[in-house]
């Protein structure tokens, strides 16, 4: 069946300008009449780089032989594809934008690139928390079994949940200890005082740790434990602060360790307990030194007295009481006024801060002798005292605890008094009056001839009446006879040449 070609014009003319363009389309446009023609498919895109100039076009297929080529693309044609500017790369050559080099400038500070890459301008590292030392931490997360401290900065550490007896919580602060660092996490291995060490083998025990032993058995030397699976060993002398006679009481115990020797080829592992208690001792010791204050008063046990005084513990802290504040009185031995376990009542006179050594005062707590002096010894009262010591310019009279007054030697005797050891003697007791009485400076004057008898009595005076009637006899009896001498006779001169 032969088909017009007038039916085979209108499908020609609609068909897409890309398939009549293409070469494929233009090969299969001269087909017999008769046969049923399939939809033709698209050519190919190209693919290629948007950094081209051109897109790559293929060449226009020759027109039919029985169609003539249009000149003019046909007015359904598709636009050529949007060019693309080129990406430039970045050149050393060319100058930085504002906000880089303002950027840059904040970064660099006054140091120069040269200094910089010679290292003489490098930044500092910001110093991190030593080695060993104690921080106040906070928890900041917890992942797994570890948890994560803030040690200040951008520094944290981390520690093992086993070390806590409970989860703690986020935000909790407390004190850690800081055992190392980790450089290729950046994190500082932290240990909290008092927790033990999770030990599985002998890479996990390193001197200083602390862990948790299990006492198995006793000794002649200490104590046998075991420490995970792995055996220990106590020295007596480790065992607590002070010499333990009967091992027996520690069997079946767990007491936390410091690990002081380990030598896993030896399979040799020695540990302490005393390391431990002096730990919490010197920490219970520094909290107690911080809550003290001058000038407070604490209770105390006399736990040791020596010759300048005795040692009172405070809350695990030992004060010095000198023998100068035990009494008011004189003190020669300070066992007149305390004695080893006595409970005492003291006052804080100074702390050192740097020493940690504490003087105490007993004698502040007791009331002073010298209040209301003058209503206890009141001028012109005779009173009596006991001769405490002597000088050579008179003799302190004790009068009571704390209360000393001064006999001057001009008031010892009514006679002249060539030495002070001449008239009275230490431990004498004497009578003496109150002269003066002076509370501010602590003095009172004494005198010892005021309340003697005068040397010689004056003898009384007689009446007119008496003295007449008895006149007083002469001391030279009256002479009855001439008295020799006188100038009537010859005085004897002559006989030597003298002329009388």
């Amino acid at each position: 069946m032969n088909t017009k070609p007038s039916e085979a014009a209108p499908h020609d003319q609609s068909m897409p300008a890309e398939q009549a363009n293409s070469p494929e389309s233009s090969a299969e446009a001269p087909q017999p009449v008769n046969s049923v023609q399939k939809p033709e498919t698209r050519g190919r895109i190209q693919v290629g780089s948007r950094r081209n100039k051109t897109p790559a076009v293929p060449p226009a297929p020759a027109a039919p032989p029985s169609q003539p080529v249009s000149a003019e693309p046909p007015a359904s044609a598709e636009p050529p594809a949007r060019q693309h500017a080129p990406v430039r790369p970045p050149s050393v050559r060319e100058p930085l934008s504002d906000d880089l080099e303002r950027e840059f400038a904040a970064a660099m500070g006054d140091a120069s690139l040269d200094e910089i890459l010679s290292g003489g301008a490098s930044p500092q590292p910001v110093a991190g928390p030593e080695l060993e030392s104690r921080q106040q931490s906070q928890i900041v997360r917890i992942h797994g079994d570890n948890v994560f401290f803030s040690l200040g900065g951008r520094h944290e550490g981390v520690a093992s949940l086993r070390q806590f007896p409970q989860p703690p919580e986020l935000g909790t602060e407390m004190e850690v200890i800081v055992k190392g660092y980790h450089e290729d996490d950046g994190l500082y291995e932290l240990l909290v005082p008092g927790a033990s060490t999770h030990v599985e083998d002998w890479s996990d025990l390193v001197e200083g740790a602390v862990v948790e032993a299990r006492i198995t058995g006793a000794n002649t030397g200490g104590l046998e434990c075991k420490v995970g699976a792995i055996r220990g060993f106590i020295p007596s002398s480790q065992i607590a602060m002070f010499r333990v006679e009967d091992y027996a009481e520690f069997l079946e115990q767990k007491l936390l360790c410091v690990v002081t020797e380990v030598n896993p080829k030896r399979k040799n592992l020695v540990l302490s307990r005393r390391a431990v208690l002096e730990r919490e001792k010197e920490e219970a010791r520094k909290e107690r030194l911080a809550s003290m204050e001058v000038g407070q008063v604490v209770e105390g046990v006399v736990r040791k007295i020596l010759d300048f005084g005795a040692f009172v513990d405070v809350g695990g802290i030992d004060g010095l009481v000198h023998i100068s504040q035990l009494s008011w009185d004189h003190v020669k031995d300070p066992h007149e006024v305390l004695h080893e376990g006595q409970k005492i009542r003291v006052k804080i006179e100074k702390i050192d801060p740097q020493t940690g050594k504490i003087g105490l005062s007993y004698r502040d707590l007791l009331e002073h002798p010298w209040v209301n002096i003058d209503d206890k010894f009141p001028v012109d009262a005779v009173v009596t005292g006991t001769v405490s010591r002597i000088a050579k310019f008179g003799a302190f009279v004790k009068l009571a605890p704390g209360i000393e007054g001064l006999v001057h030697i001009s008031e010892l005797s009514h006679a002249r008094v060539p030495s002070v050891a001449s008239v009275v003697s230490e431990g004498q007791a004497v009578e003496v009056k109150v002269l003066a009485v002076d509370p501010e400076s602590q003095r009172i004057a004494l005198s010892m001839k005021a309340v003697l008898p005068t040397p010689a009595e004056e003898e009384p005076e007689l009446d007119a009446e008496s003295s007449a009637e008895t006149p007083p006899e002469p001391l030279v009896a009256k002479r009855h006879t001439p008295l020799r001498g006188g100038t009537d006779r010859a005085s004897g001169g002559e006989q030597f040449g003298l002329k009388w």
